[in-house]
């Protein structure tokens, strides 16, 4: 299933997870998932501008597992969301990202995602201290990914997640149903869901 770039639901069951949290440094990942979070609202030093579709990219760690309601399944995070327009912008994340995958990617070209489903990359991973109901737990965050030069990547192991590609509006897709976190709450914020 193709991304659909938007032109100018989430489930509410609770599971019980049990994960350490890495140690911050680098590791293997494949890109397994990118998380359509739909149009969302923006402004620029209270300024309003049109909306723009967000994504996030799931990155599976390589050989890292999770235990979610007793089953032993492949550790996978989120990059922090961000904007995606009609094509690449040499001042936009995305081109950022999608350089990780593609690195000849040019200025005003479409992004085509589906080539890099699963696809390796090494991936920095930083922690955090929890808040709220959530002090004295500690948690991964991915402060950046990079390419993996092209004669390493067949030593990176493969994902185990099937790669899928989100849509915002389909509660069922696995991307979708993959979300936590800061992903699940910016697309649950989504202006399409958004009750007028």
């Amino acid at each position: 299933m193709s991304l659909k770039r938007i032109s100018t639901g989430s489930s509410s069951k609770s599971s019980n997870v049990t994960f350490e949290a890495l140690p911050p440094g680098e590791y293997e990942g494949r890109l397994v998932y990118i998380a359509d979070l739909g149009l969302q609202a923006r402004d620029y030093k209270g300024e309003e501008k049109d909306p723009c579709q967000q994504i996030s990219l799931g990155i599976e760690i390589c050989g890292q597992t999770v235990t979610i309601d007793e089953e032993e399944i492949p550790k996978m995070l989120w990059t922090k969301p961000f904007h995606i327009f009609s094509k690449l912008n040499d001042k936009g994340r995305e081109m950022e990202y999608y350089q990780v995958f593609n690195p000849e990617a040019e200025d005003g070209t479409v992004a085509d995602w589906d080539a890099y489903m699963g696809a390796p990359c090494s991936v920095y991973i930083t922690n955090r201290d929890g808040k709220g109901e959530y002090v004295g737990k500690v948690f991964e965050e991915i402060s950046k990914i990079s390419p993996i030069p092209s004669k390493y990547r067949s030593g990176v192991p493969e994902a185990r997640l099937t790669p899928a590609i989100g849509d915002a509006e389909d509660d069922n897709n696995e991307a979708t149903k993959a979300m936590y976190g800061l992903t699940r709450y910016v697309h649950a914020k989504r202006l399409s869901h958004i009750p007028s």
